[in-house]
Order: C-alpha cells, then sequence, then structure tokens
C-alpha cells in the first residue's frame, strides 16, 4: 500500500534518517544526501544537490566521492568536469559555522564541512547530526600513497 500522506512520508523519511545515521556511526559504507560548492580564490560556485558517498571504515580500495543529482551542474563541483568527484588524499578536513544565510540549509547555527585536496576545495553542506561523524570519517581516509 503506498500513500500520498504526509504523515507516512513523514514516517518514512524519519526511518530513513535514522538508518542513514546508525550506518554511519558503524563506519559502514553509506551515501548521504547533501550540497556541495567548488570555492577557488575567485570565489565559489553555487551549491549543487547530490549524494556523498563514504567508504566504509578500513575500507584500503574505496574512495568518498559526491555524485551530482543533475549530471548537468558537475561543473559547479569541479573543474575537470569528471563525475563522481571523488576526494583523493591527502587533503585537508575542518569544519566552519555557516556565515551566510544563503547556506543555511540547516540551519543559522548549522555547519559546513570543507575539504581541501591539491586539485580542489569543496564545501559540503549536511543535517547537524551528521557533520561530525562525516568529517571525522573524511579526515581518516586513507593516503593513496599508503594503498
Amino acid at each position: 500500500m503506498t500513500s500520498k500522506s504526509p504523515r507516512f512520508r513523514g514516517r518514512r523519511a524519519k526511518r530513513e534518517i535514522a538508518v542513514r545515521r546508525q550506518r554511519l556511526d558503524a563506519g559502514e559504507p553509506v551515501a548521504l544526501p547533501c550540497k556541495a560548492r567548488r570555492t577557488t580564490s575567485r570565489g565559489w560556485a553555487a551549491w549543487v544537490d547530490g549524494r556523498l558517498r563514504l567508504p566504509a571504515d578500513g575500507d584500503r580500495v574505496g574512495e568518498a566521492s559526491f555524485v551530482v543529482d543533475d549530471p548537468t551542474e558537475v561543473a559547479l563541483v569541479t573543474r575537470q568536469g569528471q563525475t563522481p568527484v571523488t576526494f583523493e588524499p591527502p587533503h585537508e578536513v575542518t569544519v566552519r559555522p555557516v556565515r551566510y544565510k544563503t547556506e543555511a540549509f540547516h540551519g543559522s547555527d548549522a555547519e559546513i564541512i570543507v575539504v581541501t585536496s591539491e586539485r580542489r576545495v569543496v564545501e559540503l553542506a549536511l543535517p547537524a547530526g551528521e557533520v561530525e561523524p562525516v568529517a571525522r570519517r573524511l579526515a581518516a581516509l586513507p593516503d593513496l600513497g599508503e594503498r
């Protein structure tokens, strides 16, 4: 039975969020809906909807990547135009507070993850409960030289 009722859609969404967070906390591979944008010394691109894919903790072959929901927007996240956009180590992962109203997707007291690598700087906007575990897992990804 399917229903268009917001009551049932709300329950399903809460259940999906709970499952995602359990997988995230357990170190399992997980795909998280989020927004991302590329930043440069000349400014930043528009926020793009997509999914952040994280490999399992300790996975020596998997890599974290961002998959854009709309393939025509991939150039807003990476200059190379490759999809998915991979986060190749070594990189630096920092968390900063929301600074502008236009990036407050999850409230003005939310935080943004900034992933800086040799090739690019990408900012990720996630719900508050997912920021810290995602930042920790991104920072713990093994270096290419160690694989």
